[in-house]
């Protein structure tokens, strides 16, 4: 299993795992981007899903300063996903 999410980085846990089409749990996706063997949202890209992980870091629980690392470093652990890597 990966250690984050590789559409949205979200880390990985196996309470979370999406599932494949057969039904088994993905080992590399969570289920709030990953269903049945697809992606939630297929059109989703990017600069969208940046937007939509922004918007939960400032939602989330935590320190100021805990918010603002992730701010800083999730742009470039999205970029590193298996979805948005180029």
């Amino acid at each position: 299993m990966e250690k984050f999410c590789q559409s949205c980085a979200m880390p990985l846990n196996k309470n979370i795992l999406g599932t494949e089409t057969d039904g088994s749990r993905s080992q590399i996706y969570c289920t709030q981007c990953y269903l049945n063997g697809q992606f939630v949202q297929p059109s989703l890209n990017y600069n969208d899903m940046l937007e939509i992980g922004l918007r939960g870091i400032n939602q989330a629980r935590g320190s100021k300063m805990a918010k603002w690392l992730m701010k800083k470093s999730y742009p470039m652990l999205l970029k590193n996903t298996k979805r948005f890597k180029n």
